[in-house]
């Protein structure tokens, strides 16, 4: 993608190093094999993960989840879980689909000749990852042109044009509560913080209406990871089991999406 500000590295903390004799000791067999073996190549990563960031006001400190905590201290871990090589980023504003912030891919697995330390240089690519996220964060909360609000659909929808083609692994880590609100949602804007969840039928009418509108986009085959699910409503004993049903069976039965939402 394109139009990302300037960025720069942050080192983040690396996975556990294995024990110097051990990590001494792999590295001789690995070189040993390597020798006798004709075309020896290094594993490389490979896929995409799409990071979705939420800024609406629900993802701040104050009001609700702590998005760029949560991002700090879960999207290392999570990207090198996932073994993706490239990194992108889609925003949810209230109207996310036409969102203005951007920020630039990273590869974290960049080609480099010579003696390399891959897995440092994957770390600090992973940093840098962490920084994008959080400097797309601060555009989506202080560019004017954006429309307030969280509308997890479009963010969802910009994440699956970007699916890779050729069978590639694609991972969408999601920060966000998932408390839609979008204002532009044309005649039958969703809003979680109004609309009755209250019942099977009610629900239904809804995700009904979400998917006749074509606002529903299909995420077959991602393998989705939501950080932050539920944060809000999850302090309402009431409230929460319907909100959890609402996504659950959207997300199944209209988006396809093999992975269940839940809190990370």
């Amino acid at each position: 993608m394109t139009g990302g500000t300037a960025m720069n590295s942050h080192r983040a903390s690396p996975p556990s190093p294995l024990p110097a004799g051990r990590f001494a000791s792999a590295l001789a067999v690995a070189a040993v094999l390597c020798a006798g073996l004709t075309g020896c190549s290094e594993d490389r990563l490979a896929g995409v993960c799409d990071v979705v960031l939420d800024g609406s006001g629900s993802s701040e400190p104050k009001t609700g989840f702590d998005a760029e905590q949560r991002v700090r201290a879960q999207l290392p871990r999570q990207l090198f879980q996932a073994g993706c090589r490239t990194v992108t980023f889609e925003p949810i504003t209230g109207a996310s689909r036409s969102a203005y912030c951007t920020a630039d891919d990273v590869d974290l697995d960049p080609d480099a000749a010579g003696n390399l330390d891959r897995p440092a240089l994957r770390n600090t690519r992973r940093g840098l990852a962490v920084q994008r996220a959080g400097e797309l964060l601060g555009c989506v909360r202080t560019d004017q042109r954006e429309v307030p609000g969280s509308d997890v659909l479009g963010g969802l929808w910009r994440a699956a044009e970007e699916r890779p083609t050729g069978g590639a692994g694609y991972h969408l880590i999601v920060f966000s509560d998932f408390m839609a609100t979008d204002p532009k949602g044309g005649d039958h804007p969703l809003n979680l913080y109004e609309d009755d969840l209250s019942t099977p039928e009610k629900r239904r009418a809804i995700i009904e209406r979400l998917a006749a509108d074509k606002r529903i986009p299909n995420l077959s085959g991602v393998r989705l990871v939501t950080i932050g699910y539920g944060t809000l409503q999850g302090r309402d004993p009431v409230a929460f089991p319907a909100f959890d049903a609402f996504w659950k069976e959207l997300l199944k039965d209209k988006a396809h999406c093999p992975v269940e939402p839940k809190k990370v």
